[in-house]
C-alpha cells in the first residue's frame, strides 16, 4: 500500500518535469531554427524561457543535450515511415511515392529538427554519428525501391540511383526553408504534388 501511494504521489512530479522539458527543448528549437543551432547560447534561450541559466543545467547537460532529443524524435518517425511503406507497398511506384509523401508530412511535424539540421548539418552530423547512420539507412531504402523499379522497367535507367534519391532528398527537405503548413497549400497537396512531380519525370512509360 506504502509503495503504490508514493508511486501515485510521485508521477505528477515526473508528470511535470517532462512538461517543462518538452517546453524547453521547444524554445530552444525555435531559436535554433531561427538564427542557427552554433549561434544561440544558453543564455539566450534560457532568457527565452524566463529563467536563469543555471536551471536549464536542471532538466539537460549541455545545448547538445536539448538538441539531441529534437533530432533523434525527426530520425526515428522518418525510419519508422519508411520501414512501414517499404514493408506494405509492393508496388515500385506506390513506394516510391509513399517515401516521398512521408518524407513531406514531416515538414509539418518536425519543421523545427529540418530547419535546424538545414543550417548546421556539417556540425551535427559530426556531433551526433546516428544522423549519418540513419542518413545511411534512410539511402539504402531509397537505392532498394528504385533499383527494384529500373528492374521491373517502371523506372527510368537514364539516371544513376544515388543522383536521383539526392535530388529527390535535397529537394523535400529544401522545401522545409519555405513551406508552411498553415498556408495555402496543406502537406497532403505538397505530399501530392511532389510524388507525382518526381513520378512522372522518372517513369519509364511515354
Amino acid at each position: 500500500m506504502t509503495s503504490t501511494t508514493a508511486a501515485t504521489t510521485a508521477t505528477p512530479g515526473r508528470r511535470g518535469a517532462s512538461d517543462r522539458r518538452a517546453e524547453l527543448i521547444q524554445i530552444a528549437a525555435e531559436l535554433f531554427a531561427e538564427r542557427g543551432f552554433l549561434a544561440t547560447t544558453i543564455r539566450d534561450i534560457a532568457d527565452s524561457a524566463g529563467i536563469q541559466s543555471g536551471s536549464l543545467y536542471h532538466h539537460f547537460t549541455s545545448k547538445e543535450s536539448m538538441v539531441e532529443d529534437l533530432l533523434v524524435d525527426y530520425w526515428s518517425k522518418l525510419l519508422e515511415r519508411y520501414r512501414d511503406v517499404v514493408a506494405t507497398e509492393d508496388d515500385v511506384t506506390a513506394a516510391a511515392s509513399g517515401l516521398i509523401k512521408a518524407s513531406v508530412h514531416l515538414l509539418d511535424e518536425c519543421a523545427l529538427a529540418l530547419r535546424v539540421m538545414l543550417n548546421d548539418w556539417t556540425y551535427l552530423s559530426q556531433t551526433f554519428p546516428f544522423m549519418e547512420t540513419s542518413l545511411n539507412e534512410c539511402q539504402g531504402i531509397w537505392l532498394e525501391v528504385i533499383q527494384r523499379g529500373v528492374d521491373s522497367g517502371d523506372f527510368s535507367a537514364a539516371v544513376d540511383p544515388t543522383i536521383l534519391y539526392r535530388t529527390i532528398m535535397s529537394s523535400v527537405s529544401g522545401t522545409a526553408r519555405w513551406f508552411r503548413p498553415n498556408g495555402s497549400v496543406s502537406v497532403d497537396q505538397l505530399g501530392e504534388d511532389v510524388a507525382t512531380l518526381f513520378m512522372n519525370g522518372i517513369s519509364s512509360r511515354p
